[in-house]
């Protein structure tokens, strides 16, 4: 990889020739705007370094002809300036200067030029792209551009097999032209992306399209659309769209999860994983007005774990512990997917059960039971006393008073020996 310099100065040429090289690119060095723009006809330059004045011009008119030439119009060309006026900043950034530092900012070169290179020959990026192209030459050619750059790229020729992949694996961001051979489109595309009822939708969307003008691109944006790139496509321009979308979209993601990560740790319990009393008392009073409105069975089963006290005096809170783990593992794996299970209390736990009448609240309370008494944690034998509620069908009741009917029961089982189901009718 390789930057010019443009200076006319001789010994601030080996000056930033040296820092340029510190940062990982190698330099040739000329001291006039024409002899640059001779050379970059020869050879190719990923940088370009150029001083504010020349002797035969100044930074801003050769970034004029630079930019004027179809081959050099892409290279990033960094202005090195002893006059930090800003109306002459402006006018190199406005004559296509990318970027501009002091002259006695070598270390800030440095580090620019390490970044450059780093960006240009090591894979640092990372996400999938589902790629959605039916000009093979194209595909293959900006497929292999950013695998090189570190994307997973799955190219597909048509809308139909792109939907497809889309539906079956995740992806960081889909790029797709807006003409496409076959029924599907790159409108289409944009519109069934959009109209998920899932997360998918939000994956980010780059079109590209030979449709230059603005009120086709201001219609790809109202579709959903977060970026457009004109063809033919420029490469660099690519990367760097991709990778701003990618990089929003990675940390969307991080923010979501650990917003979700947030909200488990408020409503879950730690030690068992089953959610806590702030959950079921903000949960189950819903669903049970819900139950009353429909017609829907309901019930309660409380558990209480029998001896609890107990374990923990003589054997100590690890032991308890352990208990604990294995009481909500046995209800875990004896409940449906529509119940919901908390930790009521310290040895209690209820159960919500929706669409569940008292016969079949007493059959999952009975095998949860079983388990229990089967498990013996730390190589203790432990029970516990089962009360189970039901909102009979016709009937108002408030949650405290169905949760008290269960709990009950629950204290009647325990007086009678424990390890034992009774139910309670409201």
């Amino acid at each position: 990889m390789e930057g010019l310099i443009v200076e006319p100065s001789r010994t601030y040429q080996r000056l930033l020739s040296s820092a340029i090289e510190s940062g990982g690119l190698e330099t040739k060095q000329v001291s006039t705007g024409n002899e640059a723009l001779t050379l970059l006809k020869q050879q190719s330059f990923d940088l370009v370094f150029i001083a504010t004045h020349l002797q035969d011009m100044d930074g801003a008119m050769f970034s004029s002809q630079l930019r004027a030439d179809s081959r050099t119009r892409q290279i990033p060309l960094v202005m090195i300036t002893a006059n930090e006026d800003k109306k002459l900043q402006d006018e190199a950034y406005s004559a296509g200067v990318t970027e501009i530092f002091a002259k006695h900012e070598l270390d800030k070169i440095t580090s620019y030029a390490a970044q450059f290179s780093r960006k240009k020959y090591k894979k640092t990026m990372s996400g999938r792209i589902l790629y959605l192209e039916d000009n093979l030459s194209s595909a293959n050619s900006t497929s292999k551009f950013l695998s090189d750059c570190g994307y997973t790229v799955d190219h597909f020729a048509s809308g139909e097999e792109g939907l497809q992949a889309f539906q079956n694996n995740p992806y960081d961001l889909v790029l797709t032209d807006i003409l496409l051979k076959g029924r599907l489109n790159g409108h289409s595309i944009v519109k069934t992306i959009r109209n998920l009822d899932n997360d998918k939708k939000f994956v980010p969307l780059l079109v590209f399209s030979v449709l230059n003008d603005v009120a086709s691109k201001i219609e790809l944006l109202r579709s959903g659309v977060n970026d457009y790139v004109s063809k033919p496509v420029i490469h660099e321009e690519l990367l760097t769209r991709a990778n701003n979308l990618i990089t929003s979209k990675k940390l969307a993601d991080k923010t979501t999860a650990q917003q979700f990560r947030v909200q488990e740790l408020a409503l879950k319990d730690q030690l068992t994983g089953l959610y806590n009393r702030t959950f079921l008392f903000e949960t189950a009073p819903s669903r049970l007005r819900e139950a009353t409105r429909h017609g829907i069975a309901f019930s309660l089963i409380v558990i209480d774990i029998d001896k609890f006290k107990s374990i923990n005096e003589f054997h100590g809170y690890t032991h308890g512990d352990t208990v604990l783990k294995a009481v909500a593992a046995a209800i875990t794996q004896s409940i449906r997917k529509e119940d919901v299970a908390t930790r009521y209390g310290e040895d209690e736990f209820v159960l919500i059960t929706l669409h569940c009448d008292i016969s079949n609240a007493l059959t999952i309370a009975e095998k949860i039971r079983c388990v229990i008494e089967k498990q013996q944690p730390a190589g203790l034998n432990i029970s516990a006393s089962f009360g189970v509620a039901e909102l009979r069908q016709n009937f108002q009741v408030e949650f405290p008073e169905l949760l008290n009917a269960a709990t009950e029961a629950a204290h009647q089982a325990k007086l009678k020996g424990g390890n034992l189901v009774i139910s309670h009718y409201l």
